[in-house]
C-alpha cells in the first residue's frame, strides 16, 4: 500500500512538473514573438523616418483666364504704351516763341509737342484722342474722312458726340505745318504750329480785347442806318 502511494505521488509530482515546464516554454514563446514583434515595428518605424523628406508647399495654380478677359488685358497694355498725340512740352514752347511767327495776341495757350506721324497715318474710322490735360480736355474723336490734297496736306474730319450733340474737329497739317480747331462741350480750341510743335488756345481767349465792327449808324448820326454802307459778310465755303 505504501509503495502504490508513492508511486502515484511520484507521478502527480512528474505531471506537475511537465506542466510548468510547459507553461513557462509557453511563456517563453510569447515573450520570444512579443518582442520580435516590437523590434519589427521599431525598425519599421526607423525606416519611415528615414524616409520621410520635406515637401514644400505647392503654389496654387490659377485658373486660365478666359479669352474674353485676355483680350481685355492685352488691349488694356496696348493702350498704355500708346504714345499721347498731343504732349505739353517746354520744348515746344522755347522753338514756338524764338521763332517770332506766334501770334500777338495769345492768352492761356498750352504748348504741344505733335505725333505728326501718327496723325498723318489716320484714316476713316480710326480713333484721334483729343487729351490735353491743360483744358481738361479727353474725348475719342471717330475720324469720319480724310482728304488730301496735291501740295501733301492732309485734312482730318472727326467727331463725338456727347449728351445729345455732336462735337467736330478738323485738323490740317503735314510735314512742317498744322492747324486744327477743336469742339468740345466746354468751348472751341484753336492749334496750330509747325509740324512738331504747336500752341492751343480757346478761341474765345484769341479774340479778347478785339474791338467788333460796328454795323449800323455810326455815333452821332441820326439816321437809321439805311443808307450807311453795309460791311460785307463773308461766309466761309462760300
Amino acid at each position: 500500500m505504501k509503495k502504490t502511494l508513492m508511486i502515484l505521488t511520484g507521478v502527480a509530482a512528474l505531471a506537475a512538473i511537465a506542466v510548468w515546464l510547459n507553461s513557462n516554454d509557453s511563456h517563453v514563446e510569447v515573450s520570444e514573438n512579443s518582442t520580435a514583434t516590437t523590434t519589427a515595428e521599431k525598425a519599421a518605424h526607423q525606416h519611415l523616418v528615414a524616409h520621410q523628406h520635406a515637401h514644400p508647399a505647392q503654389p496654387k495654380v490659377q485658373a486660365p483666364a478666359s479669352p474674353e478677359n485676355q483680350v481685355t488685358a492685352i488691349n488694356s497694355h496696348y493702350e498704355d504704351l500708346i504714345d499721347p498725340v498731343f504732349e505739353r512740352s517746354e520744348t515746344a514752347e522755347k522753338v514756338l516763341k524764338g521763332s517770332g511767327k506766334l501770334r500777338e495776341n495769345l492768352r492761356g495757350e498750352v504748348y504741344l509737342e505733335i505725333d505728326n506721324e501718327h496723325l498723318t497715318s489716320l484714316e476713316a474710322g480710326d480713333t484721334l484722342k483729343l487729351e490735353v490735360p491743360f483744358f481738361d480736355m479727353y474725348y475719342d474723336a471717330e475720324v469720319e474722312k480724310t482728304d488730301q490734297d496735291r501740295h501733301g496736306n492732309k485734312t482730318l474730319y472727326a467727331s463725338f458726340d456727347m449728351n445729345d450733340r455732336s462735337y467736330n474737329t478738323t485738323i490740317t497739317l503735314n510735314d512742317h505745318a498744322v492747324y486744327g480747331h477743336i469742339n468740345t462741350p466746354y468751348g472751341i480750341y484753336t492749334l496750330a504750329g509747325d509740324g512738331q510743335y504747336a500752341w492751343m488756345a480757346e478761341s474765345n481767349d484769341l479774340v479778347h480785347g478785339a474791338i467788333a465792327d460796328q454795323i449800323g449808324p455810326r455815333d452821332g448820326d441820326d439816321s437809321d442806318g439805311s443808307e450807311v454802307p453795309q460791311k460785307p459778310i463773308d461766309i466761309a465755303g462760300k
